[in-house]
């Protein structure tokens, strides 16, 4: 293989998502909701007043649980030899890139106690690329600051 085909060969090196703490309200509040709808409906009497309480909570079970769930399911991060991509939708389409030529520092934003953080990787030109609410992002950041040092060691030489 030359240097050339090399160059433009793209390997993914990891696909990631949000952590599982995103979902953890949706699922309570779908608990919250099920409970509701199971004590208004055993009070329910007439056919109107149960076919009422069961479109409420499915309403709600839509707008408080599946679409968090969904947002969460079909959205990721890709981490290539050659670029982040953000993707995002229900289509998986790219929502966000950046090569690693742009990307000239990395942080972090945790909040206290978290076990996952916003990391922040800055373009050289342009707005941050926010990997959002990844999991292990201490140890994710150390890998992608390792990976900046040895790409530029490498254009050094």
């Amino acid at each position: 293989m030359s240097s050339a085909e090399n160059t433009f060969s793209e390997k993914e090196l990891a696909s990631l998502r949000k952590h599982g703490s995103a979902l953890v309200i949706p699922v309570l509040l779908l608990g919250v909701i099920s409970g509701l709808f199971f004590f208004l409906d055993s009070r329910s009497t007439l056919s109107w007043q149960h076919q009422t309480v069961l479109a409420v909570a499915l309403t709600l079970g839509l707008i408080f649980w599946l679409l968090p769930s969904v947002r969460y399911f079909t959205n990721r991060y890709v981490i290539s030899s050659n670029r982040i991509v953000i993707h995002a939708g229900l289509t998986g389409k790219e929502a966000d890139q950046a090569s690693w030529n742009e990307i000239n520092g990395v942080s972090i934003s945790k909040a206290f106690l978290a076990v996952s953080g916003d990391i922040h990787l800055h373009r050289e030109f342009g707005q941050d690329l926010v990997l959002k609410n990844v999991g292990n992002s201490k140890k994710l950041i150390r890998v992608i600051e390792a990976h900046l040092a040895s790409r530029a060691k490498a254009r050094a030489n």
